[in-house]
């Protein structure tokens, strides 16, 4: 079953461009028996079959070919997708608030028509996420819309908000049914083997140190991902500076409203260690170093303009004004008998002096704090503040250590990615499958309209291809926010730390390694 939406706004299924078409102009639901269902959703000119106008929200029978009009556009059937077999399978289920649907849900993050499960013949189970408003995840992990991802038995499926797991049982195929009667043959064989098993020692799981560990899903390391906000500002300091005494030698850059140009950014970093340490991107921890081409002409074009206000004494921010006065309590230190014409003479040496000096633009962090997820927050401001500890001081290992300002990681975080246990072999490409949690697109994404507190988005993704020196590339796009995202195995491991997208497209995020993380934290710590 599909719902397809039709009209003018490009965030329609089928989109019609005439000025005569709403832009929700009707709706067709594609049903699994092949019958189809069109609506005209109150449209401005109207929605005609056969030239017969149709009453406005009230649903009709239509057939594949039939003419149809929306307001002066016919549709061309070609567009309208065709409705898989489902002769091809045992069951299909689909999952919404529309009645039709096999599983009815509510509430006011489920879609409509926002899953379908389908049973294949040979007794495997495929949920797919219709183009669902919020999302379908399946252990944590939120599905790729359209995509078939094999379910089973004790998987926890979320529609929106809704946990639909239990009702998804009845329809999901018992594994092996025939094991029944093959458990009742053997039994005696087997009680001897679990007697004889209970005396083999099983090996502790590294991430717990538990016994028969099954291991730990995606959505137990969540908790030590946190979202990062942080604000900078550049620096310009001078080679040349003509009165040490008097002057630092630094310039801030400064807004119209003589205030400090402050830039705010945000990324993703996580636990390593019980210090609060915590793992990101050398770029999140000095952002000033990555700057544009273009970032640089404006940060000289200020400096040029800075420099000119002295030499014609144009004076139009207090920020200029208190350095005159400096300018002016060196004159009258240096240069005896201090006459007007004597302070020109003395301010014009000076500003030639800078403007012939060489200068480096650096910058300074204002403040970086950390969000944690599940938390509630009604502003940024209630964010804990941490700090830089440590970065690789090159773009080729694009990691950082933060710290939080009470060097403590909170206690609620059971699972953290301890340093001892990172994976530093070389990945295999398109073998392990591999997940990253972050917050892609910072708060936009990530804060929960309903409850107000941070949510991560966790992904499913796989080594595209050979690792490099340093980095390797993963399947996936990385969108900004999500930069020193944790990208891990199945055991828990760290693999990575995300950092960009590929030079050639955005369809491959790049990962910087994670035994490059683990040579900075022994070296931080002074291990060996």
């Amino acid at each position: 079953m599909k719902l397809i939406k039709i009209g003018s706004s490009s965030s329609c299924d089928i989109v019609l461009h005439s000025e005569f078409v709403s832009s929700h102009h009707a709706e067709m639901i594609l049903l699994d028996n092949g019958e189809i269902i069109l609506e005209d959703k109150n449209s401005t000119n109207g929605t005609f079959v056969g030239n017969k106008k149709i009453s406005p929200n009230k649903e009709v029978t239509v057939r594949r070919g039939d003419y149809i009009r929306f307001a002066d556009v016919e549709l061309q059937w070609a567009h309208v997708p065709v409705i898989e077999n489902a002769g091809k399978y045992k069951a299909i289920v689909n999952i919404g608030t529309n009645f039709r649907n096999e599983i009815v849900i509510t509430g006011n993050y489920p879609s409509r028509f926002h899953a379908t499960m389908k049973i294949t013949k040979d007794g495997k189970a495929f949920l797919t996420d219709s183009g669902s408003k919020n999302g379908t995840k399946v252990n944590g992990v939120k599905l790729q819309p359209g995509k078939d991802v094999r379910i089973k038995r004790g998987d926890i499926v979320i529609c929106g908000d809704v946990d639909v797991t239990e009702q998804l049982k009845p329809y999901l195929p018992v594994p092996f049914p025939w094991i029944k009667t093959l458990a009742a043959v053997v039994v005696a064989a087997a009680l001897v083997g679990v007697v004889a098993l209970i005396f083999v020692p099983k090996e502790p799981c590294i991430i717990c140190g538990e016994k028969g560990c099954k291991g730990h899903p995606a959505q137990d390391f969540r908790p030590a991902v946190v979202y990062v906000r942080a604000c900078y500002h550049y620096v310009i300091t001078f080679e040349d500076n003509p009165m040490p005494e008097y002057w630092d030698g630094k310039f801030i850059l400064r807004n119209d409203a003589d205030q400090k140009v402050a830039i705010p950014y945000q990324a993703t970093a996580f636990f390593i260690d019980r210090e609060g340490r915590l793992a990101t991107n050398r770029h999140v921890a000095v952002p000033w170093e990555y700057r544009s081409k273009q970032d640089e002409n404006v940060i000289r074009s200020a400096v040029e303009k800075w420099l000119e206000s002295f030499t014609y004494e144009n004076f139009e921010k207090n920020s200029e004004l208190a350095f005159a006065q400096t300018i002016y309590n060196y004159a009258l230190a240096t240069t005896p008998n201090l006459t007007l014409e004597r302070f020109h003479k003395t301010r014009s040496k000076l500003i030639s002096r800078l403007n012939k000096s060489k200068y480096t633009i650096s910058g300074e962090m204002d403040y970086i704090t950390v969000g944690y997820p599940g938390r509630y927050y009604t502003h940024t401001d209630e964010f804990d503040r941490c700090c830089v500890v440590s970065e690789s001081g090159t773009d080729d290992k694009d990691i950082a250590i933060l710290q939080m300002n009470d060097k403590k990681t909170p206690d609620n975080i059971k699972y953290i990615f301890e340093v001892k246990n990172f994976y530093t072999d070389k990945l295999e490409p398109l073998k392990d499958k591999l997940y990253t949690i972050g917050y892609p697109n910072g708060v936009v994404w990530a804060m929960d309209s309903k409850m107000q507190s941070l949510e991560p988005a966790i992904r499913e993704t796989m080594c595209s291809k050979m690792p490099s020196k340093y980095t390797f590339d993963f399947q996936g796009e990385s969108v900004g926010g999500a930069s020193g995202s944790p990208i891990f195995n199945e055991k828990g491991q760290l693999v990575g730390v995300l950092w960009g997208r590929r030079p050639e497209g955005i369809t491959f995020g790049r990962a910087c390694q994670a035994k490059y993380l683990k040579e900075m934290y022994n070296e931080e710590l002074g291990y060996e």
